[in-house]
């Protein structure tokens, strides 16, 4: 089995690109798309086979992972659309804010 690694997790899933999705859909093609790549199919395969068919369990269980969790999910279609959350470097900079949240403290 072989796919292209560079689209998007949604196609890659047969799903719409939306935020709603169908999670029994999900979860149904992650199980033939695993069944399809798993590595163990290509224990007696070239390095080369068994290099991509590890490559694209990864991307399938990475794609599985985002789609299945809602923030992801929805971090994963603003990425789709230009937009990049950067969630772990965003500070809030309003200071009275902050005195506030240390004076309660």
């Amino acid at each position: 089995m072989s796919f292209d690694l560079t689209q998007n997790y949604f196609a890659l899933f047969g799903l719409p690109v939306a935020y709603a999705i169908d999670r029994s859909a999900l979860d149904q093609r992650y199980r033939e798309l695993q069944r399809l790549a798993h590595p163990d199919r290509y224990a007696s395969a070239s390095d080369q086979e068994r290099r991509i068919a590890m490559q694209q369990a990864t991307r399938i269980n990475e794609g599985y992972r985002v789609l299945k969790d809602r923030l992801a999910r929805g971090t994963y279609l603003l990425e789709l659309r230009g937009y990049h959350a950067d969630n772990e470097r965003s500070t809030h900079q309003d200071s009275a804010f902050l005195m506030e949240q240390m004076e309660m403290r």
